[in-house]
């Protein structure tokens, strides 16, 4: 073979194995591909695309930084390798070692002797045990911003080279890419969660509906056969009482029935009021007059010098859709369960304020506190710790915040106060809109 053949021999064998080398390249990364995108599992896809990596480089172990902006340091995403769980109890600063440098600077970085390199964080192999010798990084961004470095130590077959360098590159596009991925997919995850409880809360709240209409319906007949037999005996235990003296061990008694009959006639009276209320009829309603009437209807009703009322009220015309006389019943109600919770005086704090699509009514007081306990059972019927009350008081208040589409959350310490919350809504939906409408043609 001449000379010139033997040449033209070696260049075509030499241009041969680099097509080969290019072909196994190509169906490396074509494999690494479908790694990066078999699973949504981020951890998962991860620590397959950096095994596959190790293997394709034999190289001992490999890391995944990502970066911590809120404290600007670098933590492990994932530490392949004997010492990978220690290694994930460490951080970087930003700057510190060679994944630092590389987040900082933006650029890969090839080092073959890392005891040479001045950036080198000797203290994450002191505190591993794992002894690095050589380092291939570069940095994982998406869209221009960078979210990570990507690391492989200690190529076993002879030093990194660019071609590990050109492969590494492409990896962290790929990681890059499934890392954001799987942000967004935590994203919709929590915005799933979050539906699913708005869901739970929404079903709860028809299943309160659906109970206390079942009451309505029930309370009509019970209260009318009820209040004919508790009147008839009212009547009956007032007329044995005149014909008793004072002095008669029987006279107790007949009080005791009397108080008790009493206290049966106001239970009807209030269950016939809840089961008798009515749908609300939206009109504009005013915040800062509906607050300060229902304040000074109660105040004259019940007047009790021991307890200081204070009003925050916003400047200028807040209107929103609403039914005049229930919402004052509600917050009647409200005052009235604050009063009886301040028998020895306080304070009872009552604040409006519109935020967003909504205005916020808070009545607190600084009473007796309501037991955690009894919290989630409050706005049931009949549900009460006082003896003398119906239980229907914060019923009625809940029905009436519920059939205006707002909501009613309460905050309670015992021996120290209860906050109660009503959110109602500021823009009328379109069955509030058409009676709004209506009322103004009329």
């Amino acid at each position: 073979m001449t000379s010139k053949n033997r040449d033209l021999f070696i260049s075509l064998y030499n241009k041969s194995s680099m097509f080969k080398g290019r072909k196994n390249e190509i169906k490396g990364l074509a494999r690494l591909s479908t790694l990066v995108n078999s699973s949504l599992d981020i951890m998962d896809v991860l620590n397959n695309a950096m095994k596959y990596v190790e293997e394709l480089m034999d190289a001992e172990a490999s890391s995944i930084f990502e970066v911590d902006y809120d404290r600007n340091e670098l933590f492990f995403r994932l530490a392949r390798g004997k010492e990978g769980n220690k290694a994930r109890q460490t951080r970087l600063s930003m700057g510190e070692g060679i994944a630092g440098q590389v987040a900082v600077e933006g650029k890969p970085l090839l080092v073959q002797d890392v005891y040479r390199n001045k950036h080198f964080a000797r203290r994450i192999d002191k505190h591993t045990g794992f002894k690095t010798r050589s380092i291939i990084c570069v940095p994982i961004k998406h869209k221009g911003r960078l979210i990570g470095v990507l690391e492989v130590l200690n190529k076993r077959c002879g030093p990194f080279n660019e071609e590990d360098l050109g492969i590494l590159t492409v990896v962290s596009n790929q990681v890059g890419i499934a890392m954001e991925n799987a942000r967004l997919y935590q994203r919709l995850q929590e915005k799933f969660t979050l539906t699913a409880d708005e869901l739970k809360k929404t079903q709860q709240k028809l299943i309160q509906s659906e109970r206390l209409a079942d009451l309505g319906r029930l309370s009509q007949g019970v209260a009318h056969e009820v209040r004919n037999r508790i009147t008839c005996i009212g009547g009956f235990a007032r007329r044995l009482r005149q014909k008793f003296s004072a002095e008669d061990p029987a006279c107790k008694y007949v009080d005791i029935i009397l108080k008790e009959t009493g206290r049966l006639e106001k239970v009807v009276l209030d269950v016939e009021a809840y089961s008798n209320l009515r749908k609300p009829m939206f009109r504009e309603v005013n915040l800062e007059k509906l607050i300060k009437k229902a304040v000074e209807g109660w105040l004259q009703s019940r007047p009790d010098p021991e307890i200081q009322v204070h009003l925050d009220l916003p400047d200028g015309e807040i209107t929103f859709p609403g039914d005049n006389s229930l919402l004052s019943l509600a917050l009647a109600n409200l005052f009235e369960n604050a009063r009886v919770a301040m028998r020895e005086g306080g304070r009872l704090s009552i604040s409006a304020q519109p935020k967003g699509r909504e205005i916020i009514i808070t009545v607190a007081d600084t009473g007796s506190g309501i037991a955690q306990e009894d919290i989630p059972h409050i706005f049931d019927p009949f549900f009460s710790s006082k003896p003398q009350a119906s239980g229907l008081g914060l019923t009625t208040v809940h029905r009436i915040v519920t059939e205006h589409n707002g909501d009613i959350t309460v905050k309670s310490t015992p021996r120290q106060g209860t906050e109660f919350k009503i959110h109602l809504p500021i823009f009328p939906d379109d069955m509030q809109m058409s009676e709004l409408e209506g009322s103004q043609t009329q």
